[in-house]
This record gives C-alpha cells, structure tokens and sequence, in this order.
C-alpha cells in the first residue's frame, strides 16, 4: 500500500474524534490543514480544491443545533471525499497510463538492497559521509567482481574504470549496448564517466575531511549508487 494511501486513511481515522469538539475547535483546523498538505503533495491541487470547499451549509442565523449538524455533516462529506480519492486511486493501479496521484513512482523507491545493507543504519543515524562512502565503495566493489570474474584481473579507482568500461581503443568488459552507432558509444562513455565519478568522490570522503550533514544531499548520493547498482544486476554472475 503506497505511502500517500496510509495518510489518508490516518486522516479518516482521526475525523470521527472531532465531531465530539466545538465547532471549529483548533483539532479541527489542524486536520484540515495536514489533510489539505497530505492531498496537495500526493495528489492534486484540483483535489485539495475539493477538500477545501467543504464547508458548513448553514445561514448565520440558523439556531445552534442546525449549526452543530451542518459543521458534523462537513466533516462526514471531507471524509467521504478522502474514501473516492483512495477508490478512485485504488481502481486505476491495474491501468498505469492513468494515474491520479502526483508522484507515485517516488512514493514506491527504494534503494537498491546491497545499498541499503551497507549504508541504511548508517544514514539512519545520521552519519551521512560514512553512508555515502560505504555506498560508492560497494558500487566499485560490485565493478571489480565483474571484472575480474570476466578477465581474472584485479584492478581498482580510475584504472578498473577505464579498462571495464572504456571503449576508445578497446571492446569494453563491461558494455551497456552493442557499440553499433556513435550514439552507442557515446551512452557508454557517459555511463563510464558515471562510475569514474564515484571514485573521485569516494576517495575525497574517505581521505579528507568532509562535511556533509544534509540528509537530501545524502539521499540523492545513495540513489546514484543505487541506480548504477540496478545497471550492474544485469552483469550479476
């Protein structure tokens, strides 16, 4: 079950509660607010314009029991809202050319499982360069097990790059494509330069000093390696 999915359904879970407050209490306006963010950031903005224009259909001057039932009866219609926006997604999961939330792709990543071995509770507690290093360090193991697997050589940093990838004057060990077109070769020569550059960065986080205390910058170094992990399964002996 998607991410975007369990906060909706913690939202209706939570309306029942507010009935039993004033109206408008600040519960109430709270839960208005995250479900509204949760709606917006999951879905669409069409939709957060739905939720909003809920609103107790009662005159001014209607008595205070007419006023009570019409703040309970908005509730009970955002409520029945959030449940067709969860049908409605739940209906179009079999059809992927139709999809109603606004970033479900990134709701279901996760890193690839060798990254998350050897760098998940590192970035967990928040030691962000040492998860960064453990992660590019696993990639050029991955490399060098390939490599050797298919030459018997042991090589490693740039010169393990050159020679698995490069193919200048050479037919690569490891190749991404048939090498028939310059558009071939040129798609090979960026992915060789994707694994140079872990190198070039795990050796500056292994042997300097580096600060890195942003868990974004982290998350983006871990996806790279995840992503030249998935491209290395294909070579898995």
């Amino acid at each position: 079950m998607s991410n975007s999915i369990v906060l909706l359904q913690q939202q209706i879970e939570r309306a029942e509660p507010l009935k039993q407050l004033p109206n408008h209490s600040p519960q109430y306006k709270i839960w208005c607010d995250t479900t509204t963010k949760i709606i917006r950031e999951h879905f669409t903005d069409d939709y957060a314009g739905l939720f909003n224009g809920i609103l107790p259909s009662s005159p001014h001057y209607a008595s205070t029991v007419d006023r009570r039932r019409a703040f309970i009866s908005s509730i009970e219609e955002k409520v029945q809202l959030l449940q067709a926006i969860i049908e409605e997604y739940n209906r179009f999961q079999a059809e992927p050319s139709i999809d109603i939330s606004r970033s479900s792709p990134l709701q279901e990543y996760d890193w690839h499982k060798e990254i998350k071995a050897v760098s998940v509770r590192l970035f967990e507690d928040k030691h962000y360069p040492q998860a960064v290093e453990e992660a590019f360090k696993r990639v050029i193991q991955e490399v060098k097990r390939i490599y050797k697997d298919k030459t018997g050589q042991v090589l490693d940093g740039h010169p393990l790059m050159n020679k698995a990838f490069g193919c200048a004057n050479q037919t690569p060990v490891i190749a991404f494509n048939q090498l028939q077109s310059q558009e071939d070769r040129d798609e090979q020569e960026g992915m060789m330069c994707l694994f140079k550059g872990i190198v070039g960065i795990r050796n500056k986080k292994a042997h300097g000093n580096v600060i890195l205390n942003d868990p974004v910058r982290a998350t983006e170094y871990l996806s790279l390696a995840s992503l030249l992990m998935r491209l290395l399964d294909q070579f898995a002996v």
